[in-house]
């Protein structure tokens, strides 16, 4: 109910009769046991079989892709203490913030999940810092928007490549740059939906209190390896489901 529903602990304490401390150390307990029993529901299968459950939309353009990623922020109370604040303030978001990197596979599976990280950081320090690259093998293209242009030469010293949408640089377009786009944009959708599917889960809508930023992580990942466990979110022939 707390994943799904994000409501205070002190609703289900009145909810369950019980007292706030024990709703909140049930949770916690819970939440434990559940991180630990799930932790293998997001993982990265073996290149065949990635390769066997790519969509359409992706063999097309794309055949070779492994990896689309993309970060998302969830937004956090205002801490008190200053040091904090400058860890968790987002610029982009204008807020305080806590940010994941998640990556998928193309058939939409969640395949990683970073820990969590302040608002302050960029995509591509999350990117190298969070391990993801180490799952990078030769070959590889790894699919991203324009907030990752610093991992570039990382990916392509592994023997893979990362593509992301061309920079305009206030320059109009060439009809090239604006195909290449829209090739990227049409299958990094899915990893947008993929985040959708994530924010289902409401306590990942509310603002974060303080308290439970040090559990966000396992949060995070619990939730992801529940919508691993949903209906696949687009089908082999490229169906949307």
């Amino acid at each position: 109910m707390k994943l799904k529903l994000g409501i205070s602990f002190t609703a289900l304490a009145a909810l369950f009769s019980v007292s706030k401390s024990t709703a909140s150390r049930v949770f916690k307990n819970t939440l434990d046991v559940l991180g630990y029993m799930l932790r293998e529901w997001v993982y990265v299968p073996p290149r065949g079989a990635i390769r066997d459950t790519m969509p359409e939309s992706f063999k097309q353009h794309y055949p070779n892709s492994t990896f689309i990623i993309d970060c998302t922020e969830i937004k956090t109370e205002a801490p008190s203490d200053p040091e904090q604040q400058h860890f968790l303030y987002s610029h982009y978001k204008g807020c305080y913030t806590l940010k994941f990197l998640i990556g998928i596979i193309p058939n939409g599976m969640v395949a990683f999940i970073s820990e969590a990280y302040g608002g302050r950081h960029s995509d591509s320090f999350i990117t190298r810092d969070s391990g993801f690259l180490s799952l990078v093998e030769p070959g590889d293209v790894v699919l991203s928007d324009k907030g990752f242009p610093h991992i570039r030469t990382t990916v392509e010293g592994k023997g893979a490549v990362i593509v992301m949408p061309p920079f305009s640089c206030g320059v109009q377009m060439s009809e090239t740059e604006m195909e290449e786009t829209y090739k990227v944009a049409q299958v990094r959708i899915h990893v947008e939906r993929v985040i959708q599917r994530f924010k289902l889960f409401n306590i990942l809508n509310n603002r974060i209190p303080i308290t439970l930023i040090p559990y966000m992580t396992d949060i995070v990942r619990v939730c992801g390896a529940l919508v691993n466990l949903q209906r696949p979110i687009i089908g082999t022939a490229g169906d949307t489901q």
